[in-house]
């Protein structure tokens, strides 16, 4: 008997084949998007807490994220995760990645019960987590 367990993590497919009677295990890695898999690169960061330069936008606001130190040749595929001490659980956007570019992206974030203003945000340590999978050639 083979069973087959794929798991999807960012763009990799991970694939763990157990054969029942051998015992035999076949780890294999997958880039799903068709490009060439010797040049993929996993690269990630932070804003940093208390240091994020939020900017104003209304009632809300954004951050433009520097990722340039990964030396993507390609828009990379980003997630981000929003990071604090306190109350970032209540804000929207925080998965939401806009005008990616092979060496940046921003995030825009709405809060509606605390409000979003950036002083506020420094002090509940608000910062963006990231992990970006790209091209470097």
């Amino acid at each position: 008997m083979k069973v087959a367990v794929t798991l999807l993590v960012v763009l990799c497919v991970f694939t763990w084949s157990v054969d029942a009677k051998r015992k035999n295990k076949a780890f294999q890695i997958q880039i799903v998007n068709g490009e060439e898999e010797n040049s993929a690169k996993v690269c990630s960061g932070t804003t940093g807490r208390g240091v994020t330069d939020f900017q104003d936008y209304g009632n809300n606001v954004f951050v433009d994220v520097d990722m340039s130190g990964c030396a993507f040749v390609k828009i990379p595929s980003v997630v981000i995760s929003v990071e604090g001490s306190t109350h970032h659980w209540m804000a929207l956007g925080t998965s939401s990645v806009y005008n990616t570019t092979p060496s940046s992206f921003r995030v825009y974030l709405k809060n509606e019960h605390a409000g979003a203003r950036i002083d506020s945000l420094k002090d509940m340590e608000w910062n963006i987590d990231w992990v970006a999978v790209g091209f470097t050639c």
